[in-house]
Parts: C-alpha cells; structure tokens; sequence
C-alpha cells in the first residue's frame, strides 16, 4: 500500500534516519541490522507477495507473469544491504513490469571481497537462463548493485553467455575512482549518501587492490549490450557516473529526476516522484520485455474507454486506437445534457484515482464532468465519427476484424467500453406520432424548445427526472410528472467548492464517501437491516417538504428500499409540491394529437413532451455485433441474459475485454471505482498477448461456476423484490454486482492465469 509525504518530510526522514546508517563510522553489523529493519518498514504494493529462494528473495505482484523475470542486485557500497533492505523498491519495480523480481543475497565485503560478489550474480543469472529465455529476462540494480550489473554485463558478452533483453539502473556506481567532481560538490544536497561510505566501500571491497577492467565500464567497449534505462536523482553524489555512462551507451534512456538524492528509488512506496521515476522505470523494462506489440482497438470514450486508453498509453505495450461514434469524447456526459443535469455521486468519488478534478460542486454537473473528461482524454489516440457496427474473431489470425463507418480495422485484442446506459428506451405509446408538438427523450434533450410557458409531460420519475423537472418547473406553465412507480429519494448534501481541494482533503472525501456507499451496497445485499437508514431519510424529507398528504400517499414507494436505484436529491419533492406541477400515477393509454390520456379517461393537455424513461441496459454492446469463435454471435449467447466472468471476459470469444459488462453495476458506489478496477484487470490480458499469447479466452467453467455464484448470491438480495431496469424479463439480474467495490477490488487485482486458456 502506498502512502504519500511530503517531499520535504521525506527527504528530512532520509537524512536524519537512512544517512547516519549508513555511516563509516558505525560497526558494519550494526549497519547492516539498521538498513535491513529499515527496509521491510518501508511500503510495498496492495497484495505483494515475498518468497525465500535458495539465493535471496521473489517478490511478486497480483498479475505477474511468471515467464518473466528481473535479477535485481541490490545496493550498499558492497557492504551493506540485502534483499530485504530493498523489497520495497524491487516491489514497485515488479508491479510495473508484470514481472517477479529475484533478489540476490549476493555475499558482502570485506568478509568477501571482489569478485565473490560478481560470481554470485553470474551464477543466479546462468540459473535464470536454465529455466527463461534471455528475451524474458531484464537485469537491474542500485547503486553498487548497479555497477554490479554493468560489470556482469560484460563478463557475460566476454564469454558468449546470452543477455538479457533489458537492463535497468538506479543511481548506479560504475567509476570507482571516486574521482567525479559531483561526489564533492552534492555532498551537502545529497539525503542519503555522502563520501564516506564510497571510501569505506572500495576499502573493503577491492583492499587496496587496483580496480580490475571488468569494473571499469567508462573505460570499456560498450557496444552490443541491451537497451539501458537510467535512472538518477539531480542531487545525487554519484549523478556524475550517471551522466558519463549515458553517454557512452548505444541504447539508453535517461530519467535525471530533479531535486531527488541518491538512490531515491528506495521511496517509492512514500514519495510520489520516487514511485512515478520507478514505475516509468519498470514500464520501460517491460516493454523491452514484450514479444509483440498487439493492435487493441477500445469502443467508446466514455469514462470506461478513455481510463482504458489511458491505461494501455501508459504502457506503450501496444498499438491502441480509440473509437468513438460521436465527435467528442464524454459517454453519457457528452449525451446528457439537459438542465440541471448533474451526478448523483461526490466528485471526489466519481472520478478517477489517477486524475484529480477541479470541480465547482460536490455533486459535479453535467459540464464540469465532460470537461474533466476531454481533458483526460488529452492526446490519446481517438478516432472520432467512427462507429464500430460488428465485431468478428478470424481464429486462423487470431485477430478481431472490426467493420466500421470509416472502413475495416483488425486488432489482437478488442476492448467494449459501451456502457449500459448509452442508449435511452422510449416506451411504445400509442398514438406517439400523432402528437402535434415537440417529443424527445432526456438523454437527447433539445435545446431548441422553448419550455418557458408551456405545458410539459414528463413521463417518468427517475433518475434524470428528478434532476430536470425541479429545473423546468419554475418556467413552465404547467408541469404534469407521469410516474409508474415512486423512487426513494434521500437529501442530496450538496455544495458549491470555493478552491480546489487539496490532495489531502480530497483524499479524505474520497475515503469517507466510500465508506457511505460501502454501508448502503452492504445494505442492498448481506445486510438488509442498514437500508432503513435510507428509508428513514426518504420519508422524512418527504414529510418535511410534502404538507398535502395526498400527493404524499403518491410519492410513497411501494417496494423494499434499495430494489430499485435510491436517488439523491433535496429540491425533487419541492418541485412536485408547486402549484404548477402535478403527479399521475394513472397508466397512460394514448397519446393524441393535445397531449396524453390517461387509464383514467382524463386527457391531460401538453405542449412538449419529455421522457426520462432510462435507458435499454440489456443492450450492452449494441449495436455492435459481436461474433466469437465459430460464429457464435454474442447477442445469441446471451439470449437468456448477459453472463461474464468478473463482469469482464467470456467463454468463445477470445481476446474480448467488457467494461462495465454484466453484473458490475453498483447499487451503492462509484462506477469510476468499478471501472479503473475492470481496466487494471483487461490490462494484464493484454500484456499477456503483449508477453507472446496469441489468444486468451475464460475457461467455461470457470465463467459458468461465477455465475452460479453471482446468481446465488443476487438471489438473496433486495433486487429480486420489484421490477426494475437491473432484471431481464425472466427475472434475471444481469447489472448488478453482488457484493461491495472494495471486494471486487480484490477479486478483479490477480489476473489468474489458471482460469484462462492461453494459446
């Protein structure tokens, strides 16, 4: 888990705390024994896992490819340090490759001086070469570790042994000579590492010795070596090194972090820049790593498709086009933009936890939204006006072949970034087309109608309802609300933001309403008692803002609270208690050409009529077809209602990511938050093809015994108690998701390689 400080903090705690251990003067047990408990106090990614190996230590990350491999060698002037004074780094390093990073208990002077070292590093890593290919192997290093590696570089290309397909450098040592100006010259910015531990650790290490040619890599013949990714802090004693070293390699990339010490790297689990130069870091390794660079074409750049371009961006693993149908990025905050349109979600949860917003309320309208978006959207690869109309797998190229507006596109791996709420359902009225006057639907508001003085019919009472009606009311002559069912509806704690909110704050609002929701889903499913506090909070607002006990009578739910979507609002009560608004429960029979009849006899006279009927949300990739391995059609396959493993992958058509898929609406949450986890979860299948798969497709059975559970447990919650927009007509519900964000959080980290067939 990561925590964030200061820099300042950090540096200070570097200086009081890691530096004197460090010291010269200190015995070198008690030096070690002090590096050794500093390192496993230091943070390590969300489920790492650390095994003894016969040599030192594997670190693991959820999702590691165990085909790949990283050698780390650890720093420490060559007297200190071991695999777990260093954990922390190698785990960072190894959540950015996707790989498991080995770390060498390498022996130590002055009880063993050069080359007893280098020879332990040349045996673990012709090990590695036994059961790896040198393609599927980086090497890396800190520091002394660092010069470690150069040296085996060239002790390996000397004698013929294959090199690995990459190598990565932190802070590295390589001129023992000690003569680089920047040694003196940063001794007072440096946190970490001053001159004398340098001194103390050539004594030990070489006793006086001159320092042999394999040690000397400024002075050697570096061509023919790997690709070298460099990392050093601006402020480092040894930056000098970095500098030189750069400059004489073929295939480099340097990243001189300003500001940062020696070493930094150590901090990534504290500091956001050490964990942004470690991760780049790592990301580098693994796209040296990769086998292939597959095509992955993302449909839709809604908040699903723009996180998941952004993701595979990052990763640079492939080559990734997003296709969108419309001219702008946004989903539904492009689409819905009528007044008072807004989330029903705090911003600082509905947002993504990699890009922070600026929102002007707590509850972001409509355009503060679709602002964040296109700017997070930013330079990413998006084909606009390209709507993809089928989708079909070609198992002999084992690609999709994608047939769309602007002509075919063939990609390895296809991710649907649709949404469930993209396409709004008008209800099939009779005598629709005879209305003489303005018809559309909330979710394609038209701008163009003057509502000021008209009389308005608004069919349905949901979630777009309840934001525009209170909106339209005070100018409309008459407002007349046609409801099937009432909504439960609970105070809406909104307010304007002055400033931005600081990271911390946000941080915290973040946390807190996390919590909120946490308590409502857990209400929804395992703990149906927590939903009365919903309840409670509905009817006395409604009590409060209701005084005819009438219209009360009708906006009183008839079901549990939670089957249907509890909405948020404090003005939607309000607004149906003005003199010029007035709710229908009756079904409506027809539409005329002067407004809409009711079961009733009564016509009720309308200038324009607006639905806010929702959206088809079985429909999760229309119009797309989508044809799988043997012609199978996805649209048959989900005949009975739409099924997936982890909402995400399905049996018979490989290499096919969902988002937002079924079974991953949340009752009571954040969809960003299901989102980013649904992203991370596609991302290491794709680096899987990126690694060599060819095709990977979800185990039958493991995709139908996670159905049986979701149904099983769906079967037990408040959803099964009334008709809603979660369940098929058979009764089936395929949108929600059964438990809360924080456990599909942890049962979407791993992408088991066991429940896939990997080609």
């Amino acid at each position: 888990m990561r925590l964030t400080l200061p820099c300042a903090a950090v540096r200070t705690a570097t200086r009081l705390l890691v530096a004197p251990s460090l010291s010269p003067r200190l015995p070198t047990s008690v030096a070690r024994r002090l590096v050794d408990v500093q390192g496993r106090l230091l943070p390590v990614p969300r489920g790492t896992r650390t095994d003894r190996t016969a040599d030192g230590l594997r670190v693991r990350t959820p999702g590691a490819d165990p085909q790949r491999r990283v050698l780390f060698l650890h720093g420490g002037g060559y007297i200190v340090g071991s695999p777990w004074s260093h954990r922390s780094p190698a785990a960072w390093l190894a959540e950015s490759t996707g790989a498991p990073v080995d770390l060498l208990d390498y022996r130590l002077a002055p009880e063993h001086p050069y080359p007893a070292g280098l020879d332990d590093a040349e045996q673990a890593y012709t090990a590695l070469l036994r059961t790896h290919s040198a393609q599927h192997l980086a090497l890396a290093g800190d520091s002394a570790g660092g010069g470690l590696v150069l040296a085996l570089l060239l002790r390996l290309r000397d004698k013929g042994i294959p090199l690995p397909a990459t190598v990565g450098l932190i802070s590295p040592w390589v001129d023992l000579s000690l003569t680089d100006p920047h040694i003196e010259g940063n001794a007072g910015s440096d946190a970490m590492l001053g001159p004398g531990l340098l001194r103390a650790g050539l004594e030990a290490y070489l006793g006086g010795r001159p320092v042999p040619p394999e040690l000397r890599p400024l002075e050697a013949d570096l061509s023919g070596l790997p690709p070298v990714h460099v990392l050093a802090g601006a402020d480092e004693v040894l930056v000098g090194d970095a500098d030189r070293l750069v400059e004489k390699l073929d295939r480099v990339t340097y990243r001189r972090s300003p500001g940062m010490w020696h070493d930094h790297a150590l901090e990534a689990g504290l500091l956001d820049r050490a964990h942004a130069d470690v991760r780049e870091l790592g990301l580098a390794l693994r796209r040296d790593l990769a086998a292939r660079r597959p095509r992955v074409a993302v449909v839709g750049a809604g908040f699903g498709g723009i996180g998941m371009g952004t993701a595979l961006r990052e990763d640079d693993l492939g080559e990734v086009t997003v296709l969108e149908k419309a001219a702008r990025p946004g989903g539904v905050w492009r689409d819905n933009t009528y007044p008072g349109a807004a989330c029903d979600v705090p911003s600082h949860l509905y947002s993504y936890s990699f890009a922070a917003g600026d929102w002007s309320r707590r509850f972001a309208p409509q355009p503060d939204i679709l602002r964040y978006l296109e700017g997070v959207a930013g330079e990413l690869p998006v084909r606009y006006d390209t709507e993809v109309t089928s989708a079909s797998w070609d198992d002999a190229a084992a690609v999709w072949r994608l047939a769309t507006s602007d002509g075919e596109i063939e990609a390895e791996a296809l991710v649907s970034a649709c949404g469930q709420l993209s396409h709004p359902a008008v209800p099939e009225l009779p005598g629709l087309g005879s209305f003489t006057g303005p018809v559309f639907h909330s979710a394609r508001w038209d701008h163009s109608v003057d509502l000021r003085g008209k009389r308005i019919g608004v069919v349905g009472s949901g979630a777009s309802a309840i934001q525009f009606v209170p909106a339209i009311a005070p100018e409309a002559a008459r407002v007349t609300v046609f409801q099937r069912s009432a909504p439960y509806v609970i105070p809406k704690t909104d307010r304007p933001y002055r400033r931005p909110a600081s990271r911390l704050r946000a941080r915290l609002a973040r946390t807190f309403w996390t919590g909120f929701f946490e308590f409502g889903a857990l209400g929804f499913t395992a703990i149906k008692p927590f939903a009365r506090v919903f309840a409670l909070a509905h009817h006395a607002q409604l009590r409060l803002q209701v005084p005819e006990a009438g219209l009360r009578s009708r906006l009183a739910p008839d079901y549990p609270v939670g089957c249907k979507r509890v909405l948020l609002s404090s003005d939607w009560f309000r607004a149906l208690a003005r003199p010029n608004v007035e709710v229908r429960t009756e079904k409506i029979v027809e539409v005329t050409a002067e407004g809409l009849r009711t079961a009733d006899g009564v016509l009720h006279p309308c200038d324009v009529i607006v639905f806010g009927t929702g959206f088809r949300t079985q429909d999760f990739l229309a119009p797309m077809r989508v044809t799988g391995r043997s012609g199978r059609e996805l649209s048959e396959e989900w005949r009975d209602g739409a099924r997936a493993h982890l909402g995400v992958t399905v049996p018979g058509f490989p290499n096919l990511f969902v988002l937002y898929g079924p079974n991953t609406n949340v009752g009571s949450g954040s969809i960003v938050h299901m989102l980013e986890c649904q992203i991370r979860y596609a991302r290491e299948g794709i680096r899987r093809l990126a690694g060599g798969a060819r095709s990977i497709e979800v185990r039958p059975d493991v995709a139908s015994a996670y159905d049986v559970e979701m149904q099983g447990r769906l079967g037990d919650s408040v959803w099964t108690e009334c008709t809603s927009w979660y369940r098929t007509d058979s009764g089936r519900i395929t949108n929600n998701w059964p438990g809360t964000m924080r456990e599909y959080a942890r049962r979407t980290a791993d992408f088991d390689p066991a429940e896939y067939v990997l080609d």
